[in-house]
């Protein structure tokens, strides 16, 4: 069962009073314009009763797709478990409000909860983009072990969200990402020079100091921008999800690895008064519900990528190309210096920063010695289905 996967020590603290049905959240479980802003007063109305609570979760994810069917999923599993107590009605980016308005609808008031990517919400917070990912930073499993067992989730509210007014949740992770899409190949420093690319996050920060002009797109937008030239090239998260986009249909040249983010945190934040407001009981449920996410989103990135990298670069003539190494050295000692000036812009800032790396410093043996020597071992065994 999807929940149990996570080391029952974690959860062990939360005794359920409710049932909760976690067979219905794995079985449903599947993949599966122009947006609008809505007033404050047009949203539903979350009231109930005492006993029973609504929550509208505001995306800045389309519905199509993983993403969209992962919130709806999860809206279902905590509605489920908890009985109706606290029932949970997903509205997709636009639906509602733009994608990137999600976190304001919640700090207003007008909706509960939000969904997104961290550094969305990046002019809300200097310290917020550390926790979706850092360049050369950590993998996804680094990142589950530091969120779960690192006192991540407690540093993410510490220094990110709860300034905010908001309780942070994380609700997803792209594992291993590619590097971009773009209309001319890269091989040198030079050829980043006056590049129009769309790169959300830190690593955008990072390739404006080699002059890329670094546009900030919320999904829905990225393919319209791409066709009509208005982006030379763009990142998105990896062969499934980017050819779900369609970007193959516009550039032909796909590249690796995702030096800007080798893993990337989706979060789930909360107004701190409607999480105040919760019991015990609930607060674990969707605590689980997120946990659960987070879980399925990454497992369901992993099985499906190598196919669909497979039909793209056989079905589609896309181009498979490795960032040299000239370049992926220059890029990795420009973020060694870029990202701790970004970190010093505030105490908050500078405080997780300095978590994060050191999780990645105790990281690095162990994940070198067991992970990348097996990754690299493993080439040798050449095993065929019999």
């Amino acid at each position: 069962m999807l929940f149990t996967l996570y080391h029952s020590d974690y959860f062990s603290q939360f005794p359920l009073r409710s049932k909760m049905n976690r067979r219905k959240f794995l079985k449903n479980s599947s993949i599966a314009g122009g947006a609008t802003a809505v007033a404050a007063s047009t949203f539903p109305n979350p009231a109930i009763s005492q006993s029973r609570k609504k929550w509208n979760v505001v995306s800045a994810f389309g519905k199509a797709g993983l993403l969209g069917q992962a919130l709806e999923e999860f809206a279902k599993f905590v509605t489920s478990a908890s009985d109706g107590k606290l029932t949970i009605k997903a509205y997709h980016a636009g639906e509602l409000v733009k994608p990137f308005e999600a976190m304001d609808a919640v700090q207003s008031g007008a909706a509960q909860m939000g969904y997104g990517a961290p550094y969305y919400w990046a002019g809300k917070s200097d310290s917020i983009s550390f926790v979706a990912a850092m360049p050369y930073g950590l993998t996804a499993q680094e990142q589950n072990a530091w969120l779960y067992y690192g006192k991540g989730i407690e540093q993410a509210d510490k220094y990110a969200y709860n300034p905010l007014g908001l309780k942070f949740l994380p609700m997803g992770n792209s594992g291993n990402q590619m590097g971009g899409w773009y209309a001319k190949e890269i091989n040198t420093v030079k050829d980043l020079n006056g590049l129009k690319f769309r790169m959300p996050g830190l690593g955008g920060e990072i390739l404006k100091t080699f002059g890329v002009n670094v546009i900030l797109l919320p999904g829905v937008e990225v393919l319209p921008a791409l066709t009509s030239g208005a982006i030379d090239g763009t990142e998105w998260i990896g062969p499934a999800a980017d050819m779900g986009k369609g970007l193959h249909k516009v550039v032909k040249n796909y590249y690796y690895p995702g030096w800007h983010e080798p893993a990337t945190i989706l979060d789930g934040f909360i107004d701190m008064n409607e999480w105040d407001n919760l019991d015990n009981n609930l607060k674990e449920i969707v605590k689980r519900g997120a946990a659960g996410t987070n879980l399925y989103i990454l497992s369901r990135f992993q099985a499906i990528n190598n196919n669909a990298l497979q039909k793209l670069t056989k079905d589609h003539g896309v181009k498979l190309r490795s960032y040299s190494d000239e370049l992926l050295k220059a890029i990795g000692n420009r973020a060694a210096e870029v990202l701790p000036q970004i970190a010093s812009k505030s105490s908050d800032a500078k405080a997780l920063y300095n978590e994060i790396v050191a999780i990645r410093e105790s990281m690095l043996d162990w994940s070198t010695y067991a992970e990348a020597a097996f990754l690299e071992a493993r080439k040798a065994a050449n095993m065929r289905r019999i």
